[in-house]
């Protein structure tokens, strides 16, 4: 692969791989003890941001599959951090990894859960991969092209009113006015839904089954791959007051073509919470 000037080839190998990662942590899941796992509260969180021992399982495995497919790239994964960069051929490219995204659904028996696997070169998007063990389907995107299952998603049709999933308020913590006023929102504009998985969130907007996805507290890997989704399918994705980071959430909105002036009053009222200016001062305290 030509990492010095990444052709569309070279970005779908590499989702190629994720693609293969995914699907075989993801059968694991189901194969496994499973969902109605026991889960525990992730260390210096609230009781609503749990983790469960299939996380580091499965992020195990993807991080094997992936030094192995592309030698010296690294793996950021939302269990194990960032691992050590090699000298290998990949050593600019970078993936963004989340085992489980929506793991208190996943153990709850719940069937709302994904293995998300966003990859960057030099820092910048260049494909992702969402797949949803539940329903056996793979959404991924490079080079500006989006499929499902390996093929091209079908146009959706026209909806007389838009779906927006949202994990607004946020969990674990009394919301902010702000947060209620957006949900309010929301709701007067739209059909809403709280599904607890934005890479799942951000899947269903790339390929009609959503038009709108709205999240206050996302990190890196959360949306790593499903942004790549959406822009691919001609939507517009949005990061709120920065991009999501390994060190600190941010909010992101992402629409579907003709919500313009939907997306736009959305991320109006998300540059308007408080919280997220906060953690971006606490972000570039430690830069």
């Amino acid at each position: 692969m030509d990492f010095q000037g990444i052709r569309e080839d070279d970005a779908w190998a590499l989702v190629g791989a994720a693609a293969r990662a995914a699907r075989r942590a993801g059968r694991t899941l189901l194969d496994g003890p499973g969902t109605m796992a026991a889960a525990r509260a992730k260390a210096g969180t609230h009781a609503h941001d749990v983790v469960t021992e299939a996380d580091a399982a499965a992020e195990a495995l993807i991080r094997a599959e992936l030094t192995g497919a592309c030698p010296g790239s690294v793996v950021v994964g939302e269990e194990g951090g960032a691992g050590e960069s090699g000298d290998g051929p990949g050593r600019d490219v970078r993936w963004y990894v989340d085992p489980i995204d929506g793991t208190h659904n996943f153990s709850r028996g719940l069937p709302l859960f994904c293995v998300s696997i966003g990859v960057t070169v030099r820092g910048e998007p260049v494909g992702g991969c969402v797949y949803e063990p539940a329903r056996d389907e793979t959404y991924t995107a490079a080079g500006g092209r989006l499929l499902r299952g390996g093929r091209a998603v079908p146009p959706a049709p026209a909806r007389a009113v838009p779906m927006v999933l949202t994990d607004l308020p946020r969990a674990g913590t009394v919301p902010d006015p702000g947060e209620l006023a957006l949900f309010t929102e929301l709701l007067a504009a739209a059909d809403v839904r709280r599904i607890g998985s934005a890479a799942l969130a951000l899947a269903y907007v790339a390929t009609g089954r959503a038009d709108m996805a709205v999240t206050p507290d996302a990190y890196a890997w959360d949306c790593a791959a499903g942004r790549v989704l959406v822009t691919a399918s001609g939507g517009t994705f949005a990061a709120v007051p920065a991009e999501p980071s390994v060190r600190r959430p941010g909010a992101f909105a992402a629409w579907r073509p003709g919500l313009d002036g939907l997306g736009a009053s959305v991320v109006a009222a998300l540059e308007g919470f408080p919280f997220l200016q906060g953690w971006l001062e606490d972000d570039n305290s430690l830069a």
